[in-house]
Formats: C-alpha cells, structure tokens, sequence
C-alpha cells in the first residue's frame, strides 16, 4: 500500500530487517487506521478525503536521513534494552551490599556447634505435630542448615535469614539482592553462601561473620552460584569448593577468600564431593543446549587437575555418593528429557565402571546411603532402592507428586523413608514400602523444593511459598 513494494524492493536485506518491523509497518498501519477513521468521520459530512496524506508521511519516512536515524534510535534502544537486562542479572555492587549490611547484628552463640543429633522415635509414626512455623514469604530453593541453637536459609528474594531453632522467630537476616538459591556454608563462626539463578552472570561467593552480624568479603565469578559450596578443612584453615555454572568449579581459600585453584570443564550446577584427596564432580548442559560432553571428573584435591573421566549421557545435578571404594553419579537434565535418568557408579580410585541403571525419571537429587543400599529419588517423585553390593535393584516406590519434584529422600533412623509429594510430607517404611502417615498443612500445599532436616526430636521443612515449620514425629 502506497508504494510499499515499490519502495522497500531498492533497500538492501540489513535495511529492510532494521527499519521495516520498527518504523515502516507501525507507521503504516497507523496511517491506515487513521485514514480509516477520519473517511467514516468525513462520510456523516458528505466530504471524500483524498489518501494523499498518508503517501506523503511514507514518503517522507523512506528519505536516507530518516532510514539513518531511524536506525541508530533503534540500535540505542536495543542497546538500553540489553543493558538493562545485563544489569539486572548481575550481582548488586558490592558498596550496595556493605550498606544494606553495615548495620551490626552481633550474636553470643557459638556456630561450632552443628546442633542437636538425630534421634530415634522408637515407633512407627502415626503423626506429625507442628511445633512452629514462620512465614518467610519468599520460596526457598537451598536445604537451610543448622548451627548451634539457629537455623540459617537462603530465599528468593535475595536474602540470608536466621531463625531461632526452638521457637522459629526471625533472628536477623542478610542482604545480599540476587536469588539465593544455595544452602549456606558455615566455618570458624563465619557462613558463605552464593547467588543467582541461570540468567545470572559474575556471581560471588559471600562471607558474613556470624559472632559481628556484619558483611567480610566476597569472592567473584563469572557464572552462577546455584549449588551449595562443599568445605574441604586444610589443617587449620579450609577451602570452599564452589560450583560457579559455566565458570565451572573453584577451589577458594575460605580466610582470605582468593582462588586457589579453577577447574573448568564443562558447566558446573552440580554438587562437589570431597574424599581424602579426591573431588569428584559432574558437568552438565546448560539451559538444556549442548556445549560440551557431559562427564563424571575425579578432581586431585591440592591442584585441581584431573585424575580420570567418564562420559555422561546426560547432566550431573546432584551430589555424587560414596560406597566402600565405589563413586556414584544421579544423572539427569531437568530441561530436556526429564523422564530419563542414570545411576552411574565406578571404582573412585581408578574410574572403572562398577555399576549403571537406567532410571525412567533424572536423578537430581542427593542419595542415601545405609549398609549395602542407596536410596533416591528421581524428578518425577519415584523413589529407588538399589543394592549396590549385588548390583541390582530393590523397588521402585511411586510418590504422587504434582510437577517436578527437587527434594532428596530422607531415611531416618527408624526407616522411615521421607519425601515431598503432591499433597503434603509422605512418611513409609522402608522395608515394605507402606504408606505409615501423609502430612499437609491446614491451608493448602504447594510443594517443596527442599527435603525434610531431622534436627534432634524435630522434623524442619520449608515449602515452596516460603513458610518454615518444625514438626515433631508422634509415634505409635
């Protein structure tokens, strides 16, 4: 329409893609809407309008120096767009996060102490009784930890919150500003916990003193700190061994809070695990596209460098698991092909293929390992028992679940297998996998993204809207 054709069929392909979408059709479109409306208003007045308004605008429009600075105003907002979008997945800067936690929050506890022990219930559960429960009204990605008489927590909406163990009230928090997705990391009275999400770009590792309440220092990537950083003591000091997405995984002195050393094969969204001198850690796919292989690595603990490794069919998520002198692998990817997993086992010394299972849901999640048996559930809230002296499997146990399921099984004292399901907390027996009791609160379930913590007679459970609760097993 009004030489449309004509005109645009002398501008080359690049002119044509930047002016066309932005400036052509809108103002074309709105000439035509325009025209439209002032021909059925002019008709009430016996008047004929003419179209030559609108083919002069075009005209106009198609001169070189309108093209010229049409482009350029586009290339300025495409770039403010994608600056903003740069910032905004960023860390927040670092003079932000020393105001927001300049205030002293100091503490007279003792962090040394990892709290109460697990105890047997001696019974079957009939019922799970709440204790407390605290609205953090933000979701809860990161298993929380306990430490002395405080349970400690990332959240969503970027920030380290403290609460008291026995009554569940607020202690203090930390700011921070990108997700936490973490759970934290505590050593010599100070806790670490890292940030952000998959869109997260230059993620730091950050350290709060916990006897101070104030903010220390802060170690710098360039991916995403969305696993949970692994100690690994060095006599009288320690590393964290931290897993940084694309950066892949960093070995950082947690005093001075500097790179020791830097492994980076493949993209790291998976725990590290530390055996005498050995890291084993999994890579995977990041957001679901193809990079490099995915492979099982066993690490030298001092350097970094790598010992042996394996390949993957897919990506490593979750926690590598050890057994007698064996090392497995859950294998699975949460963005494509989600009803498939693997149980990957080999000889932890040499990297020889010991054991490997097919599983029809990707295991994400962290194992449990008692005798001769490993426990874990997959993405889909299938549970499986394998027993790895025999090299087989036991059972399979099918959870009801509602979407994907994040959270790891449990296994108590008294073979009580725990998980998160559809409806609320699902409690069975281990040994005939029978539903014994299934937990949900008054007002409605949402899930969990984390599993159950069995802190001395209390069951601590975050669910996915936020709320914190301790509940006390009532046995038979």
């Amino acid at each position: 329409m009004f030489g449309l054709m004509e005109i645009t069929a002398q501008l080359d392909e690049a002119t044509k893609l930047a002016i066309i979408p932005t400036v052509v059709l809108p103002f074309t479109i709105l000439g035509m809407i325009l025209t439209s409306v002032a021909t059925w208003i002019a008709a009430f007045f016996g008047v004929e309008l003419k179209a030559e308004g609108p083919k002069k605008l075009f005209e106009v429009l198609m001169k070189p120096k309108v093209l010229f600075w049409a482009l350029v105003s586009n290339a300025l907002v495409f770039g403010a767009i994608k600056g903003g979008e740069y910032l905004y997945n960023g860390s927040y800067p670092l003079w932000w996060v020393k105001i927001q936690n300049s205030r002293s929050q100091p503490s007279q506890q003792d962090y040394a102490s990892s709290g109460p022990a697990q105890v047997e219930t001696r019974g079957k559960i009939s019922s799970l009784k709440t204790v407390w429960e605290n609205k953090i009204q933000s979701p809860i990605f990161g298993l929380p930890v306990v430490r002395g008489t405080s349970l400690f927590m990332g959240t969503d909406s970027g920030r380290l919150v403290e609460l008291d163990l026995e009554t569940g009230i607020r202690r203090r928090q930390f700011e921070i500003g990108q997700p936490v997705m973490a759970s934290p990391v505590i050593w010599d009275n100070k806790i670490f916990v890292g940030e952000g999400v998959h869109l997260t770009h230059h993620a730091r590792l950050y350290s709060f003193d916990l006897k101070e309440g104030v903010f220390l220092k802060a170690f710098e990537t360039e991916g995403h700190i969305e696993r949970a950083a692994v100690l690994a003591p060095q006599g009288s000091q320690a590393w964290l061994l931290t897993p940084a997405g694309k950066d892949g995984l960093y070995a950082v002195d947690a005093r001075t809070m500097q790179k020791v050393w830097q492994f980076n094969e493949g993209h790291v969204d998976s725990y590290p695990l530390v055996d005498e001198s050995r890291v084993y850690i999994g890579t995977g796919l990041d957001m679901g596209y193809e990079e490099k292989a995915t492979k099982a690595y066993a690490l030298d603990l001092q350097t970094g460098r790598v010992l042996w490794e394996k390949n993957l069919p897919t990506s490593a998520w979750g926690v590598p698991s050890l057994w007698q002198d064996v090392v497995c692998f859950g294998v699975g990817d949460v963005y494509k092909n989600t009803h498939y997993g693997q149980l990957a086992c080999y000889d932890k010394k040499t990297g020889k293929d010991y054991f490997t299972f097919n599983t029809s849901g990707a295991l994400i999640s962290q194992a449990v390992i008692r005798d001769d048996h490993l426990l874990i559930a997959d993405l889909h809230g299938q549970i499986y028992q394998f027993n790895l002296k025999d090299k087989t499997l036991d059972w399979v146990l099918r959870v009801p679940t509602k979407g994907m399921n994040y959270a790891s099984v449990v296994l108590d004292a008294d073979g009580h297998v725990i998980l998160p399901g559809a409806e609320g907390l699902y409690v069975y027996t281990q040994d005939e996998q029978k539903l014994l009791y299934k937990w949900q609160p008054e007002e409605g379930w949402k899930g969990a993204f984390t599993n159950v913590i069995i802190q001395g007679d209390l069951w601590i459970l975050a669910d996915r809207k936020g709320t914190v609760r301790a509940l006390k097993p009532i046995k038979i």
